[in-house]
């Protein structure tokens, strides 16, 4: 079992903040923790003294207004896909992702923050952010600043992922992926959305995080899959996205 020398539960953004940015201990923030306790459980994570527990500051609220979907850094991705809005987005892209995240009992728990600050290679609910054109918004205790999500890179100086916004826009969504079985996480895979004047595709499994279609790939070459192999089905998987996106 892991053990730890500090456990925060702090009642404010800036509190939280303040708590991440201290030197003398390393603290991780912690929100639906379905991946940061098992890496601690299993001292995959060993550089971690405490933990700045996320629960007390309401980040879990999902708001549709004015054309804008707000989701809290703590909403889960069962919370997102039971939503009336946020689940129904795009054909119900963001639900239809969320699946392949893991088990309903991880996405009980697992948060779109977490999703976000992980950004990892295989995650089709995070490229399905990618493609609605989602803002992340971060927090430094004083202000927030809101960044586009292909731009976004967890910030070294520690500010807090508050929320992700996105624009409530009439889209029809296609979706195709690769693995082994399919339930497993892809080895490739594809989304994509289309509508009046948009037309995005986003890949997983051909870079070090799910990228926007039409930059350059640069898949792993492992277990799962070879490079050229990712190369080749990131092609097909991305004809069959957008041919079921529009249609």
């Amino acid at each position: 079992m892991a053990i730890l020398a500090e456990y925060h539960k702090p009642g404010s953004v800036a509190e939280a903040v303040t708590l991440l940015r201290r030197t003398d201990v390393r603290l991780r923030a912690l929100a639906g923790g379905s991946q940061l306790v098992g890496a601690l459980e299993t001292r995959a994570v060993r550089d971690v003294d405490g933990v700045v527990d996320l629960a007390a500051l309401g980040l879990n609220r999902i708001v549709a207004q004015g054309g804008t979907l707000h989701i809290g850094a703590t909403a889960t991705l069962s919370d997102i896909s039971e939503h009336p809005v946020a689940g129904e987005m795009a054909g119900g892209l963001l639900r239809r992702t969320a699946q392949f995240e893991g088990p309903v009992n991880l996405r009980n728990a697992a948060t779109i923050g977490g999703v976000i600050a992980s950004a990892e290679i295989d995650s089709e609910f995070y490229a399905a952010l990618l493609v609605l054109g989602a803002s992340v918004v971060v927090s430094d205790g004083e202000g927030e600043r809101v960044t586009p999500l292909a731009d976004f890179r967890v910030p070294a100086s520690h500010p807090l992922i508050t929320a992700v916004t996105l624009s409530i826009h009439p889209l029809r969504s296609g979706h195709a992926r690769v693995a082994r079985t399919p339930s497993d996480r892809c080895i490739v895979a594809a989304v994509a959305v289309v509508g009046e004047g948009v037309e995005r595709v986003a890949l997983c499994g051909v870079g070090e995080r799910p990228l926007l279609a039409g930059g350059s790939l640069n898949p792993p070459d492992n277990w799962k899959g070879s490079a050229d192999y990712r190369r080749a089905m990131a092609a097909v998987v991305q004809a069959c996205a957008l041919t079921e996106a529009k249609g």
